[in-house]
C-alpha cells in the first residue's frame, strides 16, 4: 500500500470537511498506481453530502498526475471547495489550488510556479527522448490551460512565468490571479534553513536555501527579529543538527504542524498495526472454530468481537451445554417411550402350528442322534 500523503478531517456527520495536504504530493509516483487514487476517491466519497470542503495546503509540490487527479475530483465534487494556503503552495500543489472554487492565502504565504520536469530512469535513445519531450509538451500545455482558466491571463504571460520559475508573495500571487483573497487568520509562516535546504512550516521544499528568492530568505531574519520560532539546535547537539525547532508544542495540532510527516507516519503505523491485529484475531477464531459452532463464530468475529482465548472458552462452554442438553433429551425420549417398564418375563409360547412343528422335528432329531451315540 503506497503511503498516503493526504488526510481528511472533520468528517463526523457535519456538512463541511477538511483535506490536509502538508508535504510532498505523493512520495511515490501516482502514474500507473491503481491503489492510491482509488483510496483517495473512496475517502472523498465517504464524506457524504458535505456542502463545503476546505483544502489546507503547505506543500512544495510533487507528482503532477497525482495533483491533476485530486484537482479534477475536487472540481467535480458538488461541494464548494476552498483552498487555504497556510505556508507554501509550489509546483504541483498549485495545480490542486487552481482547481478549487476559491483560493485564500495567508498574507505571508509563498506561491511558486516553474517548468515541468520529468524524471528519466536508465538509458534512452533518440526515439525515447522524443517521447519524453512529447510528454513534457503535453503536460505543460495542460497546466498552462489550467492556469489560464484560473487567472484569466494569456498563454504567453503564463508560459513566461513558468519558464522563469516565479516565486511570489501572497499579494503578488493575488495580483497575478492565482489567489482570490488574503487573510491574517493563519499564523505567520516559519521559514528555515535546515542544512542548506529551504523549509516552510517544517515542510521541505526540496530547494537549496540560497536558491530561494530574496524575500523568502529575508523572512528568516524577519521572523527571528519578530520573536517567532527560529531554527535552533538542541542543547548539547552539534551545530550541523538543524532538524529541531524551538517550538512550544502543547496540542496534537501543534505537533502536526511542526512535524506533519512524522505524525502521519505514526498514524499510519497505528492503523496498520490495528488492521493486522484484527486479521490475526479473525484468523485465530476461524482456526479454533468447530463444526456446528457457526452462529457463535459469526458473533465472535463481527457482532460481539472477542479475543481468541475468550472465544475458545465460550466454545467449550457451548459444547458442554449442548452435551448436557443431548443427554437430557435422550433421557426424556426413553421415559416417553416406556422402555423402562419392560420386564424380563420370558416370551409366551409360540402358538403358530408351523413353528411348533419345526420345533418338535428339531427335538426329535436331536434325541435320535443321542440314542445312536449310546449304542456304540
Amino acid at each position: 500500500m503506497p503511503k498516503k500523503f493526504w488526510q481528511f478531517r472533520n468528517q463526523a456527520g457535519g456538512k463541511s470537511a477538511e483535506l490536509l495536504l502538508y508535504g510532498d504530493i505523493s512520495d511515490t509516483s501516482w502514474w500507473g498506481d491503481e491503489v492510491t487514487p482509488k483510496q483517495f476517491t473512496e475517502e472523498l466519497n465517504a464524506l457524504g453530502a458535505v456542502t463545503e470542503i476546505t483544502v489546507r495546503i503547505n506543500s512544495g509540490g510533487g507528482d503532477v498526475f497525482a495533483a491533476q487527479t485530486i484537482g479534477n475530483q475536487l472540481e467535480q465534487h458538488s461541494a464548494k471547495v476552498t483552498a487555504r494556503i497556510d505556508g507554501l503552495c509550489a509546483s504541483a500543489a498549485t495545480i490542486i489550488a487552481s482547481h478549487c472554487d476559491k483560493v485564500i492565502a495567508a498574507n505571508d504565504s509563498t506561491y511558486m510556479v516553474h517548468p515541468v520536469r520529468l524524471g528519466i530512469c536508465g538509458y534512452a535513445g533518440a526515439v525515447e527522448l522524443q517521447e519524453y519531450l512529447n510528454a513534457l509538451a503535453a503536460i505543460t500545455e495542460n497546466i498552462i490551460g489550467l492556469y489560464m482558466k484560473k487567472t484569466g491571463r494569456d498563454k504567453d504571460e503564463i508560459t513566461g512565468w513558468m519558464d522563469a520559475t516565479s516565486w511570489w508573495t501572497a499579494a503578488q500571487a493575488k495580483e497575478n490571479g492565482f489567489v482570490d483573497e488574503l487573510t491574517d487568520d493563519t499564523q505567520e509562516a516559519v521559514v528555515e534553513n535546515r542544512n542548506g535546504l529551504l523549509f516552510v512550516n517544517s515542510v521541505n521544499t526540496g530547494l537549496p536555501f540560497d536558491k530561494a528568492p530574496k524575500f523568502v530568505q529575508d523572512s528568516l531574519t524577519a521572523g527571528a527579529a519578530a520573536g517567532r520560532p527560529a531554527n535552533k539546535k538542541p542543547a548539547g547537539e552539534p551545530e550541523e543538527n538543524k532538524e529541531v525547532q524551538d517550538m512550544d508544542i502543547k496540542t496534537v495540532d501543534d505537533l502536526r504542524k511542526a512535524y506533519p510527516a512524522l505524525v502521519d507516519q505514526i498514524e499510519q503505523a497505528a492503523t496498520a498495526a490495528a488492521v493486522n491485529a484484527e486479521r490475526e484475531r479473525i484468523k485465530g477464531i476461524e482456526d479454533v472454530a468447530l463444526p456446528g459452532s457457526e452462529e457463535l463464530t459469526a458473533k465472535a468475529k463481527f457482532e460481539e468481537p472477542m479475543s481468541v482465548s475468550d472465544f475458545a472458552v465460550a466454545l467449550v462452554k457451548g459444547a458442554k451445554t449442548k452435551g448436557a442438553a443431548f443427554l437430557d433429551a435422550m433421557r426424556e425420549d426413553g421415559e416417553e417411550s416406556g422402555a423402562g417398564e419392560v420386564d424380563n418375563t420370558p416370551a409366551p409360547e409360540d402358538k403358530d402350528p408351523v413353528n411348533a412343528t419345526k420345533a418338535r422335528a428339531k427335538a426329535d432329531a436331536e434325541a435320535y442322534l443321542e440314542s445312536k451315540k449310546g449304542r456304540k
